[in-house]
């Protein structure tokens, strides 16, 4: 890979502007940015470039990036290492990414996978590969900056290391997640390391809310890998400490688990809903599977003319029952498919769509029968607060949708700045297909085969996503009204119920429960549930719009 040779017609001019760029926006130490914060956020309008990711400061750089005269994919880059400093309790440097690019010069669409991966067991002797993922991020950046990439591989880092050095505004929404790993024991053994207790607590406690959290060793640590490439992760001087660092723990990895880890390039997965044709990440992706099979259901449900799932017990019913089969027939069946088929075609077919819609109206409860249920409790894996989703169009058409989070390396390390806690996500350890299987869910709709709409969110988004385009494609509702709607999780498994935001009404509330289906409140806006980011164009005019909804800290920005 050579991801050193010198491709930038504009490189230093990129650089020093962004070092601008990010010095304005956090450098002054004690000012508390405002935005910081959850709350509603402003839709943004521009002419040929928009940019919605997870904090103001990733926006503004990868609009600095697109005004140098970068690309899509340049933006990408830089955004997502900086998101490893400015947003560290959300993603990891050493994790898992995976995303749709569309290529405005050929027209094509393309996934690429940079999932992590277990180690192959036989390798291990009595080591434990179960919670053990080699993380791809950094490998898929360097695909993408050899592919497309016009930027030098150090000017991709520039915004991190400087983010690292200075130092990033300890907002509530990171204190509350590193209170919870490094003070509650949830942090799969960092408690018991003394290279991250240092890390995370360098007086002794927690950097607190509106002060910096300075990170020395990460900045080093990025200026090492800006100098050497991709490669010092995976067969340099960080691959041979994190395997120390991982024996050391009874865990199963080797040197060559880290040296053969590629990046996969696949087809996106293709539907349509009403007459929408949409374009989602790939297996072992759950994501694109999921939203095809419940739409898929939906299309034998005329929800247009009923009213919305929040204002209605019975649309909620319908829709929960439609999530909760897709749930349960999804969740062993997607595999990586470098080892198992995956039957997607099948879940996306007409035919397959009107039969499970006749199965989920034909197990409805008797007309006439009222059942009672009780609270639900809410589980560890609703519970879960990481990664980051971004979506990017730059000036010449190309659109970019992309998650990345941990779900990678081994519990309880952290090496030079870089949070490797692993993953207990499913993954094979055996054969050549061992990628984690993640509720990743990058997703666009085209329209005269371009791009019209492309969205996505952390947390866990394949029910969430799906809930936004019913709202935007059968409800029409704008897209930032959309994301605000109440969300919910449903399930069907031993006790099946439904997780919603607070914002119904009683009516509602006791309609479900007379279903059978028990019900959770989640407070009124609940962060778990993720943060929309959407990018969408006006297709009279071709101005782009970009939202990111109040749950988080995101943020849109176009011009």
């Amino acid at each position: 890979m050579n991801t050193q040779r010198h491709k930038s017609r504009h490189g230093l001019f990129v650089t020093v502007f962004l070092l601008m760029t990010l010095f304005v926006s956090v450098g002054f130490a004690g000012v508390a940015d405002p935005r910081l914060n959850q709350g509603p956020k402003p839709v943004a309008e521009g002419a040929s470039v928009m940019v919605s990711t997870q904090l103001p400061i990733v926006t503004e750089t990868a609009l600095a990036v697109l005004e140098a005269g970068g690309n899509a994919v340049d933006a990408m880059i830089t955004a997502t290492f900086l998101q490893h400093v400015v947003d560290y309790h959300q993603v990891s440097h050493f994790g898992t990414m995976s995303g749709i690019f569309y290529e405005a010069k050929t027209g094509e669409y393309h996934v690429i996978s940079g999932v992590g991966t277990r180690p192959l067991a036989s390798r291990c002797g009595e080591g434990d590969p179960s919670k053990v993922s080699i993380g791809g991020v950094v490998r898929a950046m360097g695909a993408l900056a050899d592919r497309w990439g016009t930027m030098d591989w150090s000017e991709y880092l520039q915004p991190a290391i400087q983010a690292a050095s200075d130092g990033v505004e300890m907002s509530s929404f990171m204190y509350g997640v590193n209170y919870k790993l490094m003070q509650t024991g949830e942090s799969g053994g960092l408690i018991d390391n003394p290279e991250a207790r240092d890390f995370y607590m360098p007086e002794g406690f927690l950097v607190p809310v509106g002060e910096r959290w300075q990170m020395p060793a990460l900045a080093d640590h990025l200026r090492q890998l800006a100098a050497e490439g991709p490669g010092y992760m995976y067969e340099g001087e960080w691959a041979d400490k994190f395997v120390k660092a991982a024996r050391a723990g009874g865990h199963c990895v080797a040197p060559e688990d880290l040296a053969e880890y590629e990046v996969q390039w696949q087809a996106p997965v293709r539907f349509n809903y009403r007459g929408h044709s949409m374009v989602a990440s790939a297996p072992p992706d759950t994501g694109g599977a999921f939203v095809g099979l419940s739409l898929n259901m939906l299309q034998h449900f005329d929800l247009a003319s009923r009213p919305h799932y929040s204002e209605s017990a019975e649309t909620l019913e319908i829709m929960a029952r439609v999530f909760g089969r897709a749930s349960e027939e999804t969740r062993r069946m997607i595999n990586d498919p470098l080892a198992m088929q995956v039957p997607t075609d099948i879940w996306v077919s007409p035919e397959y769509g009107e039969m499970a819609a006749n199965i989920v109206k034909a197990s409805m409860r008797q007309p006439g029968v009222s059942l009672s249920a009780s609270e639900a409790s809410l589980s560890d894996e609703v519970m879960t607060l990481g990664s980051d989703h971004n979506v990017i169009v730059d000036a010449e058409g190309n659109w970019f949708s992309v998650l990345h989070t941990g779900h990678g390396g081994a519990p309880g390390v952290l090496v030079d700045g870089v949070r490797a806690t692993g993953s207990t996500a499913r993954a094979l350890t055996q054969g050549p297909g061992r990628r984690l299987v993640l509720p990743i869910t990058a997703l666009m709709i085209e329209k005269e085969g371009k791009p019209w709409l492309a969205m996505g969110t952390p947390g866990m988004p394949p029910q969430p996503v799906t809930q936004v385009l019913t709202n935007i494609l059968d409800w029409g509702m704008h897209p930032a009204d959309a994301a605000a709607q109440p969300r919910f999780w449903a399930w069907l498994g031993n006790e099946p119920g439904i997780r919603i935001e607070s914002r119904i009404s009683d009516d509602v509330r006791a309609g479900i429960r007379a279903s059978g289906l028990s019900l959770s409140d989640l407070g009124p806006y609940y962060w778990s549930t993720g943060s929309m980011q959407i990018i969408w164009r006006d297709e009279e005019t071709g101005r782009l719009y970009g939202s990111s909804d109040p749950r988080r800290l995101g943020w849109p920005g176009g011009y």
